[in-house]
Parts: C-alpha cells; structure tokens; sequence
C-alpha cells in the first residue's frame, strides 16, 4: 500500500468517526462509536509500520516484530469487544466473556544513528495472546502435529495431521496392496480381510501368516477374534486400526485422542461419542492450481501457517487445529475452501474456541499474513467425531487376567468401591495392562472393595449420539441424547452442567444390546459366526451421577470427566453361528 493511500484512509476513516460522534447516543453506543476509532487508529498505526519496515527493505528486528504482534493483538481484541457490544445493543444478546487487558499502544521508536538492529541481550519472545474464556488453561500434555500424508487430487487434497510422536506407517493396512505375499490363504477362501486383519496382529507379535499351517481360530477366548472386533469397532467409528511396538501410558491417552489418535486408555472416548470436533469450512481467496498445489512443499507450509495462525487467534495450543482438506471452488475462480477442524479434550473448551472463531471470522483477519486470504462471513460449524486412528499395543492385552464369566456358578453380584458390581455372566474378559499406567497409584483397580477402590461399569460401541451427530453435525444436547443432564445438575450442581455420557452398572440390559453393533466374522464361504464387544471400565467416586434411565435393566451413570474413566477389560460374547 502506498503511503498516499494509508494518509487518506485515515483521513476518510476519522472524518467519518467525528461525523458519527455528533449524534446523539443511546445506551452503549457511545462504546461502539469509540471502540471503531480506536481499531481504526490502530489499523492505519499497523499498516504505517508494516509500510514503513518494507520500505526500509531489510529484516525486521525482534523489537519491531514484537512491537507489531502486540498491536496486532490489541486489534484482534478490540475487534472482538466491538462485535460483542453490537450484539449486546441491537441483537439485546447478554455476552459473558473474560478478555485479558488490552496491551499498550506500542510508542513511536526514535531512530538511532547507530542503530543496526541489534538483538537485545536478553531473548525476547513473542507473546501469545491470553485466553479469552474462562477456561482452564491447556494443558501442556497436548501434543504437537505434523503433517504425515498428503493426497494431491485435480480439485482436492486430503491432508493426513497426526501427533509428531505417532507413525502412521509404522503398521497401516492397505486393502488394495497386492504385496502382501507373506501371507497364505486357506484354500478355497473368498473374503480375505479377516486374514489382512489378523496377519497384521500376527505380524505385529512375531507369528506365522500361513493360515493353512496355523488357521483362524474363531471363539470368544481367541485373541484374533477380539482383533477382528476392535477392527469392526474402530472402522465403525470410521478409525484406521494400527498396531505399535511403542509403550503407551494411558494417562496422556485423552490428548493424544483430542489430536486425532485413539488408544486403549481413551477407546471409551470413540465408544461413547465424548470427543467431538467443531468442523469449519472457510472460503479463502488463493487459486487452487496456482497457488496452492504447486508442490507438497508449499501445501506443507500453507497449512502449518494457517494452523500457527488460529492457534495464534484463539490462544489454544497447536496440537488444537488439524487441517482435514483443500479444495477447489467450482463456482469461484481463483478461490478455494479449506476444511479444519478445533479439537480439545474438553468439549466445553472446544464450543468456547468455535465460538470465538466465528466471531474473529465475521470481520475478518486482514492483519495476519495468512489468514488475510480468508473471506469474512458467518461461518458456521459442524460438530463430528474426528479420530482417524485407533492405535493397539499387542503387548497391553494382559492374558494372566482375563477371566471366563462363562464359569458356572459365579455370584451375580459383589462389592467393588463401596458400589455394587453386577457380574457380566456369560461372557470372556480380555484384561487390559494398566498396572502403572495411570501413574505408581493402583489402588483404583483392587477388587476387594477397598479404600481407593473404583467402582466397575460398563460401556458399548457406540451411543444414541452418534446417528445424530453424523447426519447433522449437531451437539448430543442439541439432539437431546443427553437426556439425564438436568436431573444431573439437581443432584450436584451447575458442575453436571456440561456434556455429559453414559455408562451403565449392568451389561446385559444396560449397554447390551441397545448401545452395541455386533460383528460378522467369515472365515469360509459357508461359515461364519457373530460376537458382540462391552468396554468394561472403571469409574472414579465422586465424579459421576445415577440415574434409572436410558437404560433398560440397573442404573446409569452419567460422567462429564473424561479422565474419569479408565477401561480395564473389552467383553467378547458369541451371537449366532451359521454353517
């Protein structure tokens, strides 16, 4: 911009400002009025200097830089007031926000003869903006992303955004991969993938592909069944099952899950439906052949600023934001549409990050290098479970505690953390290794109903969330699955009064069969045989409420914690057998 033009802007623009001063105000629009001269005055104060550093031609030193990022943050925020006061006077919408205190204006820089743009002695470092929500700070345990695929299509790019820590080609399944020639079918075998699947398990703990030398064995206490299960499980969660050799302490699993990647500890999280993504769709104007897709390089670098730059805007942390796809706009030369996604492992926290960002988006984000490209407008979100992968160390099934509740004669019923525990009669457990994975304290596994004992429930695959969800894109409470929620706050408080899930103290006739989806597994043409899966888990005291419904048999048990829950064993129970 030539510096002609940043003088008669703020010429235009102030003229324009004392003109509206001159009438006479009702309630808060005096706010208003001053709230516009101020972001007009720190506007044009940014475009001077941005002119001015590119006038002079040479690298911008550390001062200046931080100097410009503190007026580009007292600008998001004034921004921000002014659009809630407007919503307060003219759409009568009452707006509680925390916005940390404005920085100061930065004061005009006296240049030295001797200044050459010396560092200062002391780093300096960019200040990240506050959070404007009454939210707890993140966590620092929420992990970093990086890009690990990128699908470039003629008018789509698929981008694959999972933690650094994880490799999803360490282990991955490919359907269509004809390499696979360690792998020896049966003879007379039609439908391969139960042996793909379970070739990848065997592979994975060291033992033979050749299923003619050692076949399927196919019953609830075969370990290969619960892998095709958990398979069925996690494509019916639209998940890539993996298998790792890595240690996995399950007191990181929920972040890791926020961040696209799902494992033993947080499987509760995809069964239950408790971690959803506010999906965004916004408009930008870059050509998608030109200036997007010239190479994977310049995809890599746009999508890791623009997801610096929103992390940037709301104040959250980079592990947040994962950028799903690119695309063209058929009807719009020269634009395209990026699609990305907000996640936290608090739902509340993410709706508060989604609403803000619709508020940043509706005037638009001129002063940030990359999110300028963004057209303004009202952008809506969509709300859907994104967890692309499942990730299972075969060595965290922990066979010396599985248990058969097959075995005639057991009780019904026994005592675990002073709650009754409601045996799961007539299915097999497959124990989980969580000895020490929640930290040094086990006490929350004993089960001799002692003190620091937590009590046992139960979950299924999925809940009455998910068809809404995925058809809609809604909140469960905007579906009205969350339907014990009210009664939850009667009991305890406004600390119930967040989205909550389920768990039940019974299997059968609590999250069996009305919370499960069975699975078929087709070994031969002429035979195959069905089973169903129960997450058995344990529940910390205190952090839940009960409820007699939506259940059929026992109680319910509704949880707004997620941390509050810690699988230990998955149930296997056989359905039907044909032949």
């Amino acid at each position: 911009m030539e510096l002609e033009s940043v003088i008669s802007f703020v010429s235009t623009t102030k003229m324009s400002h004392q003109k509206s001063n001159t009438s006479q105000s009702i309630g808060n629009l005096t706010k208003i009025y001053k709230l516009n001269g101020n972001i007009t005055k720190d506007r044009v104060r940014l475009l001077l200097m941005m002119y001015n550093e590119q006038k002079r031609g040479v690298t911008i030193n550390k001062k200046k830089s931080i100097d410009m990022e503190n007026l580009r943050l007292r600008l998001n925020k004034l921004i921000l007031m002014r659009n809630d006061e407007v919503m307060r006077v003219y759409s009568n919408v009452k707006i509680s926000r925390t916005i940390s205190p404005l920085p100061p204006t930065p004061l005009p820089r006296r240049p030295s003869p001797l200044d050459t743009s010396q560092e200062p002695s002391s780093p300096n470092v960019s200040p990240k903006l506050s959070p404007r929500n009454p939210s707890p700070k993140p966590s620092s345990s929420v992990p970093p992303l990086r890009i690990a695929n990128i699908l470039i299509e003629p008018n789509l790019t698929l981008i694959d955004m999972v933690p650094s820590s994880f490799n999803p080609h360490e282990e991955l399944d490919d359907d269509d991969d004809d390499d696979e020639d360690d792998i020896i079918y049966p003879e007379g075998v039609t439908e391969l993938r139960p042996y793909k699947i379970v070739a990848r398990y065997r592979r994975a703990i060291g033992e033979t592909t050749d299923f003619r030398l050692k076949p399927i064995l196919v019953s609830e206490d075969s370990t290969e069944t619960l892998v095709l299960g958990l398979e069925h499980f996690a494509q019916q969660h639209n998940c890539s099952l993996t298998f790792t050799g890595e240690n996995q302490q399950f007191d990181q699993s929920i972040y890791q899950a926020a961040a696209g990647v799902a494992d033993l500890g947080s499987i509760h999280l995809l069964a239950t439906d408790a971690l959803l993504t506010a999906n965004f769709q916004f408009e930008i104007d870059l050509d998608y052949d030109r200036e997007i897709i010239q190479s994977e390089e310049n995809i890599q670098k746009f999508v890791e600023g623009f997801c610096e730059a929103i992390c940037k805007v709301l104040s959250c942390e980079n592990g947040n934001v994962r950028v799903f796809s690119i695309n063209k706009l058929a009807d719009e030369v020269g634009k395209s549409q990026i699609n990305f996604g907000l996640t936290t492992h608090e739902q509340k926290r993410t709706e508060q990050l989604a609403h803000d960002l619709t508020i940043y988006a509706r005037s638009g984000f001129e002063t940030d290098i990359t999110l300028q490209h963004v057209k303004p407008g009202e952008y809506e979100c969509l709300w859907k479970p994104m967890v692309s992968y499942l990730q299972i160390r075969p060595s965290d099934l922990d066979p010396q505690f599985n248990f058969d509740y097959r075995t005639s004669g057991l009780p019904e019923k026994l005592t675990c953390g002073s709650y009754p525990y409601y045996l799961p009669l007539g299915w097999y457990r497959y124990a989980l290794k969580v000895l020490d994975k929640y930290g040094n304290d086990n006490a929350w596994i004993g089960q001799v109903d002692a003190e620091g004992e937590w009590p046992v429930a139960f979950y299924g695959t999925h809940s009455d969330a998910v068809s809404s969800i995925l058809q809609h894109g809604l909140l469960p409470n905007a579906v009205k699955t969350d339907t014990m929620k009210q009664e939850a706050i009667t009991q305890i408080g406004e600390e119930a009064n967040q989205p909550g899930f389920y768990v039940t103290t019974h299997c059968e006739g609590g999250s069996y069969p009305q919370y499960t989806t069975p699975f078929t597994v087709t070994t031969l043409p002429d035979m195959s045989e069905q089973f169903s899966l129960v997450f058995q888990c344990r529940v910390q005291p205190g952090k839940f409420t009960i409820h007699t419904s939506p259940v059929s048999v026992g109680k319910a048990w509704r949880i707004v914690d997620p941390s509050a829950i810690r699988p230990y064993g998955i149930l296997v129970k056989k359905e039907v057998s044909t032949k």
